[in-house]
């Protein structure tokens, strides 16, 4: 006779069977629960507490922590109801590298994020500055992960010599160097054709005056109008019927004052005195039009 097996049975009926992995499906999916720590990382799990077979978790450095480039930061759950593998992907790192005045640091560095202990960035200067080579370009992650204090390296370059301009003068209010302005103006007399000041800047490898300079042009005054040309003078003399006869006179003068002495008008003369008399200091001139209407009022008369 086989003796009793003691415990509970090491198999189930299938007809228990079926109802229990309905009743449990994560449990047969495989249920992997929470992602593992790691070393100065954080998982992201957006408030989950647990993971079927096929999800993945991803991790995030912690302040301090810097991810090493090519290292896996994602674990997966498997069916088993295990989570894989990871390898340390985030260690001790100096922050953000410091910022330099008039320089920036190598394009080699740009893509590195891991700084450890001991770690040396090398700067360069910016266009329009020059390197001062006794002063180091360079910033060390220290033991405490903090950078060590960069220096001033780079100072700006200075522009060619503005001279002088002709007829002219060139203010400069404090320097040549690299984003100085310079200011022109003319002497009198003379009037600026071009811009009023420029600055220094860099082409290249060059530094330059960003406009071109100007010139002082001589200022010549708009020409005056010709004066006016003296009106001719009029007079209208009547004879004895109150008949009016034209006289024209054009006189030159110069200076003082001019008199017209009009014939008589008594009715008993026959004699009438054809006389006019313009007197001034220059020219004296009586026209053709004077004596003809003259002659005309002596025979009108007779």
């Amino acid at each position: 006779m086989r003796p009793a097996r003691s415990g509970a049975p090491r198999w189930l009926p299938p007809a228990l069977l079926l109802p229990l992995l309905l009743c449990c499906p994560l449990a047969a999916r495989g249920d992997c629960g929470l992602p593992p720590d790691m070393p100065g990382a954080t998982a992201q799990l957006e408030g989950r507490t647990a993971f079927p077979a096929g999800a993945q978790v991803g991790y995030y450095c912690n302040e301090g922590f810097a991810k090493i480039i090519g290292k896996v930061n994602v674990v997966h759950c498997l069916s088993s109801g295990e989570w894989t593998r990871l390898e340390v992907f985030c260690q001790r790192s100096c922050g953000i590298t410091p910022s330099v005045l008039y320089g920036h640091k190598k394009d080699i560095y740009i893509p590195v994020s891991y700084h450890p202990a001991g770690f040396v960035v090398e700067y360069e200067c910016n266009p329009g500055y020059a390197r001062n080579h006794s002063i180091s370009a360079n910033v060390t992650c220290l033991q405490n992960y903090t950078w060590s204090k960069p220096e001033v390296f780079c100072y700006k370059r200075s522009c060619p010599d503005p001279g002088k301009i002709e007829n002219g003068h060139i203010s400069i209010p404090t320097d040549i160097l690299f984003t100085s302005y310079i200011y022109f103006s003319c002497d009198p007399g003379y009037k600026l054709v071009g811009k009023t000041s420029t600055s220094c800047y860099y082409e290249g490898n060059d530094m330059i005056w960003d406009d071109p300079f100007p010139k002082c042009q001589v200022n010549v005054p708009a020409p005056k109008s010709p004066p006016t040309p003296p009106h001719p003078t009029t007079a209208n003399v009547p004879d004895t019927e109150g008949t009016p006869a034209l006289q024209n006179l054009t006189t030159r003068t110069t200076q003082n004052r001019t008199v017209f002495t009009p014939p008589s008008t008594s009715k008993g003369s026959r004699l009438l005195p054809a006389v006019a008399t313009i007197t001034a200091s220059g020219n004296t001139f009586m026209t053709l039009t004077v004596l003809l209407m003259m002659l005309v009022a002596i025979g009108y008369r007779t």
